[in-house]
């Protein structure tokens, strides 16, 4: 087992596992008074009910009883950020929606508990600490309540476009050090208890954002590279590590197939493992490169009320966004019904290859235009395998399109919300996520040896 590390490599290895959505500046040392935080839940409330996007599908009595709920449970004449956002991630978690959340004002707490967490089927084990007793441990409690109830009472945070807490549980598991730490905010140290024994932890100052590095590492054997995303031959199979969709992607792209061509490859793996998405045009991209038919998409734009909500901000990424469509779509835009307009795009067949055979791996951070590119290759390729955990995306797109913001009236909270619905299959009622094939899953003890066992299970499937 490996050694556990000093502080300073425990920032360094790590901390970029925590450098993620809403951690980007200091947590707010204001608190917010209850009548005011219960004031701008019912104006949310609003808007939502008003935004189409919503509630096509969301069924509206759960926002209420959410909000019910919270006016009896907050007992305190004022609540702190991140009790506030607790409070709103449970709305968000309702909604069904990657995109929906908070911009600002971000939050990093102060403290951390210097602790990395995975979960799988088996539980909670802890995969590195300062304390070596602790690492690969099974979890079973902190501060005397059961592991499964903390993550109950923090996955939900956010929403999964694909529905359930997906993207809830990869939420927690990237930032456990840091809401760990304000979940039990009153108590300098924490007592774990594991299978074998109760540890007692001290919380520890959080870094700085400048400490911060990536948690991805290039494979060594890398035959081309672009960011965090790689290429390389695993035997006479292809395998493609795409972290995330940068609009340079495209020319990496290109080396990747080229590369497939001259060397008559067959077999491709596609890791989209931690992949929120990102340009949609290079998702198309690369799928304009692997499949034999042309394909299509939609971004619909239900009229609503919502423009009158937006923030300034939020009003000009909306008009901005009006015109970006219109210009890009005047001749292939239609009106479906008097309310809702339709953004045409389609895509021709790029493929120059010779890939039979591709798998794709996944877990609950694969989402937006991650996701849309499964759905598109799963629908053209005969031998196509999804492998690992249920992504956060959707299966027959996801809102999107453009991310206006409103502000709430009080308490000033800044929260993003998608304007458009991005549409697959026009004649696709289905908005659950993806089911993998094959269910996989990290286990502790390839963790601890900085394997993947995820990725050697799928190349030994061929």
């Amino acid at each position: 087992m490996n050694k556990p590390a000093t502080l300073y490599h425990f920032y360094c290895r790590y901390i970029g596992l925590f450098c993620f959505l809403i951690f980007s500046m200091h947590i707010p040392a204001q608190k917010y008074s209850k009548k005011d935080v219960l004031n701008d839940l019912k104006y949310f409330e609003i808007v939502i009910e008003s935004h189409p996007l919503y509630n096509d599908h969301l069924d509206n009595s759960k926002i209420s009883e959410i909000i019910s709920a919270e006016q009896r449970n907050i007992q305190e004449d004022s609540i702190s950020y991140f009790q506030y956002k607790v409070i709103l991630g449970k709305i968000f978690y309702a909604l069904g929606c990657v995109h929906t959340g908070v911009t600002k004002p971000a939050f990093v707490a102060k403290n951390i508990i210097p602790i990395t967490i995975i979960n799988n089927d088996e539980g909670f084990f802890i995969t590195d600490s300062e304390n070596k007793k602790l690492i690969g441990e099974k979890i079973i409690e902190i501060n005397k309540i059961p592991i499964e109830d903390v993550f109950n009472d923090l996955n939900k945070m956010v929403g999964s476009d694909g529905g359930g807490n997906s993207f809830g549980k990869y939420y927690f598991i990237k930032n456990s050090p840091f809401l760990l730490a304000e979940y039990f905010i009153n108590d300098s140290t924490v007592s774990i208890q594991t299978e074998k024994e109760m540890v007692t932890i001290s919380k520890i100052p959080a870094p700085q954002k400048n400490k911060m590095v990536s948690h991805i590492t290039r494979n060594t054997s890398s035959i081309l590279f672009q960011n965090n995303n790689y290429f390389y031959m695993a035997g006479d199979i292809g395998v493609l590590k795409i972290s995330s969709f940068e609009q340079s992607s495209k020319k990496f792209f290109k080396q990747v197939f080229t590369f497939l061509k001259k060397n008559n490859t067959e077999k491709l793996i596609i890791d989209l493992r931690g992949n929120l998405g990102g340009n949609i045009r290079s998702a198309m991209f690369l799928c304009q490169n692997l499949v034999s038919q042309s394909f299509q998409y939609d971004i619909d734009y239900d009229k609503s009320n919502i423009f009158k909500y937006l923030n300034m901000k939020g009003k000009l990424y909306f008009n901005l966004s009006k015109v970006k469509y219109t210009l890009e779509n005047i001749f292939t835009t239609k009106k479906l019904n008097s309310k809702v307009r339709s953004y045409n795009y389609h895509y021709q067949s790029l493929k120059e290859n010779n890939i039979r055979d591709i798998k794709i791996i996944v877990d609950e951070g694969t989402a937006s235009s991650s996701t849309m590119c499964i759905t598109i290759l799963e629908k053209q390729f005969e031998n196509i395998k999804i492998i690992g955990t249920r992504p956060a995306g959707g299966y027959n797109g996801n809102n999107g399109g453009a991310f206006p913001t409103i502000t709430l009236p009080e308490t000033k909270i800044e929260i993003r919300i998608p304007l458009y619905r991005i549409v697959l299959d026009r004649n696709s009622s289905q908005r659950e996520g993806i089911v993998p094939d094959v269910k996989l899953e990290p286990n502790i003890s390839s963790v601890l040896n900085r394997e993947d066992n995820v990725l050697r299970s799928t190349i030994n499937m061929y």
